[in-house]
């Protein structure tokens, strides 16, 4: 128990605390018994996620000090917290945001831009701006609209969607790994609208999405088949296999149909079924399996120690078409893969997804079965060698936008230019920049820093070679104290276009740093609230952000014109137990807002025994 206090960096007198909690258990954590946790408030959040349309936060609460008989999943109205998160930049201290302090107070929380502003944390001799560390705490119970009890330790929320071969959701689940009973427990949530829940709170718990259903029992809680890969029985487990234990990161294949599970104190992964099916034209299609409900496949050993980060390798089906100028095809689109970040090892491991498909199935591992038993391999390992030490990697993404940008910029067929341009043409440069290598990102705390590469190799179009997976390291750069997990997402520039940035969230130090990967430069230092953990964003499409088109003003945000359908992110924060609203939109006329903290759902509460 000391050592994942120590992996999320609490105080050494919280981590006794905790560590005198849990003395005496095999698993730290037993459901039932005890005080159900708080439903409308956070306590140790984890990890967030927003729904298709962004009118949904959902947030997964760990429990982590065994103060209750479970953590929570949640879930929130986020068009009335954006709403409402507009009202407190344009003046902190309006009536009709639901304050936990009273703006006429002398309390400092309400000495912002509009009221007498303190001086900035890192120059006192500076003004604070808008929303900055001043930024108002607001009451989370206004938004709140369900919740449900899961275990204790839940370590990251992911919500995966089922989407037809046109690209439209038809069906939305969240999967969350669980510590405290080894599981991936999960739910079923309906595909929100684009038109926002209704301010009537009775009729809002009919909206889609914001009701969670895992087959809550009468206290309240998900039944025990919404708990996958805890008891080698659920339906489509062929092999029996249960799921290790410290369950940590979880990454998701490109057609949603399996996902992967970090162990952080084993030398496994575990690769569940999703349940979901590929992309189709029929709402109601089944998985491969025909089991539509999430089940354990196979648990994969031998990997470093402490696996944490994981992300799923982009695959552009374009760069297996058939090679122009060749007689012999390329070869064929590779299985799924991820790579996997360890906190003892100074390697990133590349782990390959076998369907293991039944007979007439194809894309299987070249030997036939009666049953559908997937399994992944430890294909290759990749070593960081632009860092001094190189172990104790925490969170990995990958950029796809480079390609998704040179496909973008390919010319049309055009028989009257000189050389006519043909059809060939055409085919060769999008295969060309299919296979142009997608950026990763790593954060490393042997030094503190940010390290920098690209995945898979460039290759011509007429090449029958192309290797999809290799990893090549490039560059680092230093960070803040304590890098955990980081994101791709996009700000607003100042033109209102998207324009993609990795967010690195540092434990340790506080911050948020904003990294700019077309300048391979920071951008910026956001100084947040003790113990930032995880980050969520308004929704958007990587295409979009890739090809910096404009970003939609929402019109849900009447009577703002000027409010746009992207435009902040959502912190929580683990060791106060609140989140914070970051706004990202540098369009606006006012940009002092722009890169800071602007709004505080709930007030920070320090941990019990700190």
């Amino acid at each position: 128990m000391l050592l994942r206090a120590r992996i999320l960096g609490l105080t050494a007198t919280a981590a006794l605390a905790l560590g005198a909690i849990a003395a005496g258990t095999a698993s730290c954590y037993s459901a039932g018994g005890g005080q159900a946790p708080p439903l409308s408030s956070f306590y140790f959040p984890v990890a967030l996620a927003v729904s298709e349309h962004g009118n949904v936060l959902y947030a997964a609460n760990s429990d982590f000090d065994l103060q209750w008989n479970g953590g929570t999943l949640q879930a929130y109205d986020l068009h009335a917290i954006r709403r409402d998160v507009v009202r407190t930049i344009a003046n902190p201290n309006d009536p009709n945001v639901p304050y936990l302090t009273s703006p006429t107070s002398t309390n400092a929380d309400f000495d912002c831009a509009h009221n007498a502003p303190t001086g900035r944390p890192d120059d006192p001799s500076r003004t604070q701006p808008a929303g900055w560390t001043c930024a108002p705490p607001v009451d989370p119970s206004r938004y709140f609209r369900d919740a449900v009890i899961i275990g204790a330790f839940a370590t990251d929320l992911r919500r995966v969607t089922q989407r037809d071969s046109s690209g439209n959701a038809v069906k939305d689940r969240l999967f969350m790994p669980v510590r405290g009973d080894a599981s991936l427990t999960w739910a079923d949530i309906d595909v929100d609208l684009d038109a926002p829940p209704p301010d009537d709170l009775a009729a809002a718990r009919n909206y889609p999405g914001l009701s969670l259903q895992c087959g809550r029992t009468g206290e309240g809680r998900c039944d025990d088949a919404h708990h996958a890969g805890n008891t080698g029985s659920e339906p489509g487990n062929t092999r029996g296999v249960t799921m290790p234990g410290e369950p940590f990161g979880l990454a998701v294949s490109d057609d949603a149909t399996s996902l992967v599970i970090t162990h952080q104190s084993d030398t496994k992964a575990s690769l569940f079924s999703t349940g979901l099916a590929a992309p189709s034209d029929d709402p109601n299609a089944q998985s491969p399996s025909g089991v539509t409900t999430p089940s354990i496949q196979f648990v994969l050993d031998g990997l470093p120690a402490g696996g944490v980060g994981i992300a799923s390798i982009p695959h552009d089906p374009d760069a297996y078409q058939q090679c122009v100028g060749s007689a012999a095809p390329c070869a064929a689109a590779p299985r799924p893969a991820f790579l996997e970040a360890s906190r003892s090892s100074t390697q990133i491991s590349m782990l390959r997804y076998y369907d293991d498909q039944a007979p007439g199935l194809s894309g299987g591992a070249g030997a036939t079965s009666s049953l559908l038993r997937p399994f992944l391999i430890n294909e290759a390992n990749f070593r960081l060698g632009s860092n001094a030490g190189g172990t104790d990697s925490r969170g990995i993404v990958i950029d796809p936008s480079p390609r998704i940008r040179c496909k973008a910029a390919v010319a049309p067929a055009d028989p009257a230019a000189s050389p006519p341009r043909t059809a060939g043409d055409v085919q060769a440069d999008l295969i060309a920049c299919a296979r142009t290598p997608s950026r990763v990102f790593i954060t490393n705390r042997t030094p503190s820093s940010l390290v920098v590469g690209t995945v898979g190799e460039s290759g011509s179009s007429t090449s029958t070679v192309y290797n999809a997976d290799v990893l090549n390291v490039s560059s680092n750069l230093p960070l803040p104290s304590g890098p955990s997990r980081l994101y791709l997402a996009p700000i607003v520039d100042k033109n209102g276009n998207y324009a993609l940035r990795v967010f690195v969230v540092c434990y340790d130090a506080s911050q948020i740093l904003v990294y700019d990967p077309d300048a391979g430069a920071l951008e910026g230092i956001l100084r947040v609230g003790r113990g930032p953990f995880a980050l969520a964003f308004d929704p958007f499409s990587v295409e979009d952000a890739a090809l910096g088109r404009h970003v939609a003003a929402d019109p849900r945000q009447a009577p703002d014109p000027g409010v746009l359908r992207y435009r902040f992110a959502y912190l929580a924060s683990f060791t106060d137990s609140f989140l914070q609203v970051l706004d990202l939109d540098a369009s606006r006329t006012d940009k002092s807002s722009f890169e800071t903290i602007v709004f505080r759902l709930g007030a920070p509460t320090a941990p019990k025994g700190s």
